[in-house]
């Protein structure tokens, strides 16, 4: 099983894929990833976001209130380039909770500027954003802001 989206980018339009049973990504190879739901954050003039791995989990926090974008993975070159030039001050990483999350904090950090802020979350060993109650969420969050 896969969900697919459409994602626009500055060069390209493209159909990415995701399956359902190994959440792994199926992107183009010929495009740069998109950074899924930047366009709103910008529209909205928001300035600290919540940035997660998966489409999924940005729209889960959405449905909360917490801005979020996804990165279809931790992030790429390209993608810290247009984050570090989008006027956005805090970051506020929520990447899932396994090796691959946390490595891809820590090389997120290494890529920004010295005056952005970037916090953590640390999402639950083996969870996902998603997998967490609002009450799970409101309490992991509080600990950051």
């Amino acid at each position: 099983l896969v969900n697919a989206l459409v994602a626009n980018t500055p060069t390209s339009t493209a159909i990415i894929k995701r399956s359902t049973q190994g959440k792994h990504f199926i992107i183009p190879k010929d495009i740069d990833k998109p950074i899924y739901l930047l366009n709103f954050i910008i529209k909205e003039h928001i300035t600290t976001l919540y940035v997660c791995e998966s489409q999924i989990n940005a729209l889960y926090l959405w449905t909360f209130g917490y801005p979020a974008i996804a990165l279809f993975g931790t992030g790429t070159k390209e993608q810290y380039k247009i984050l570090k030039r989008s006027g956005i001050r805090h970051f506020i990483l929520c990447f899932d909770g396994d090796v691959a999350g946390d490595a891809g904090a820590k090389r997120f950090i290494n890529n920004m500027s010295s005056d952005i802020l970037v916090s953590v979350i640390n999402v639950p060993r083996n969870k996902d954003v998603n997998d967490l109650t609002k009450e799970e969420l409101v309490d992991l969050f509080e600990k950051v802001i």
